[in-house]
């Protein structure tokens, strides 16, 4: 609980453009298309200890696409137009 005379630090809100309309959402929603691993392909071990690496910076067949939308409605446009 806090004290009255401690302020809670205001922080900008994150905007990001829509994937599917353009307009700018300060709070979107985020879609993220993973890739599959090949059948016979052995699934990497996870170490808990081991170098960390953010899903948007892989490389290769291991890449992601991150899409935003604005709102429900508009992600359900968006990937009907994708065919997914």
């Amino acid at each position: 609980m806090r004290k009255l005379k401690m302020k809670k630090k205001q922080t900008k809100p994150i905007r990001r453009k829509c994937h599917n309309c353009g307009k700018m959402a300060t709070n979107p929603l985020v879609y993220h298309l993973v890739p599959s691993i090949p059948y016979g392909e052995p699934i990497p071990v996870y170490s808990k200890s081991g170098p960390k690496t953010k899903r948007v910076d892989l490389k290769g067949d291991m890449k992601i696409t991150a899409q935003n939308y604005c709102d429900r409605e508009c992600m359900a446009e968006g990937r009907s137009k994708l065919g997914v």
